[in-house]
């Protein structure tokens, strides 16, 4: 795939393609990790030249009695004052692959295996808060996911988060140490809300530069996704131990 030139369909054909080794993951885990892999690989300058993206990752939010034990420990360092008893959510990486081999493990990732999702880090995070916008999401709905559970019905489809000029952009981070030294010039992310208020979320950093409107292909991607994932969710599956 291509894109800058994203065709309409190819992403949701991309999962489709996917779907018996989705079907057979054992956890969100595996699922999540094949899918952040295939676009890693797939995602090419013209369909076949260089590869586009530099990282490719899938956040899902989680409350913190759901994280598996490395991952709550590495939440209650981000979190001061974290009460595990709460349902206090975090943005959990559940799938990466990237150029660096950090990147391709979620457990080596220094800063962004449990992000604490709170309304305030959602304003003081610049690009948590455009991501939230621009793809769509009702942030109360987030924070209070899982307090009336139902994990069955259909993910809803949103928007596209998409930084066309990442470099100097104040909605990505870290530009000394990871956006100017790596080349990235665009970030793409599409996502969605699960049928218990959670959320997923695909991000990409590229290479290539990707204009204003060109990766609108991309919404079915994560509802396609989710719905073929969603008995691995329901068994609350989640890690790969």
């Amino acid at each position: 795939m291509d894109l800058c030139n994203l065709k309409v369909g190819e992403p949701d054909a991309l999962v489709n393609e996917l779907a018996p080794r989705l079907r057979a993951a054992k956890t969100v885990e595996e699922a999540c990790m094949l899918l952040c892999g295939e676009l890693y690989e797939r995602c090419r300058k013209g369909g076949d030249g260089e590869r586009s993206l530099i990282l490719s990752r899938i956040f899902l939010s989680l409350p913190f009695p759901a994280l598996e034990p490395g991952v709550a420990a590495f939440a209650k360092e981000k979190k001061a004052g974290l009460d595990s008893t709460t349902g206090d959510m975090f943005l959990t990486l559940l799938g990466t692959r990237g150029d660096d081999p950090d990147w391709c493990d979620r457990k080596r990732s220094k800063g962004h295996q449990a992000i604490p999702l709170t309304r305030e880090t959602v304003k003081k995070v610049p690009m948590m808060s455009r991501c939230f916008q621009q793809i769509g999401f009702n942030l109360d709905i987030v924070l209070k996911a899982e307090e009336d559970i139902h994990l069955d019905g259909v993910s809803s489809a949103f928007g596209v988060f998409h930084v066309e000029d990442a470099q100097g952009s104040p909605f990505v981070p870290a530009q000394d140490n990871f956006v100017k030294p790596r080349g990235v010039h665009s970030v793409l992310g599409c996502g969605t809300m699960l049928p218990n208020g959670a959320v997923s979320i695909w991000i990409g950093f590229l290479r290539h530069v990707v204009a204003q409107g060109a990766a609108l292909p991309l919404v079915p991607m994560m509802p396609a996704f989710w719905h073929l994932i969603q008995p691995i969710y329901r068994r609350r599956a989640l890690f790969v131990v």
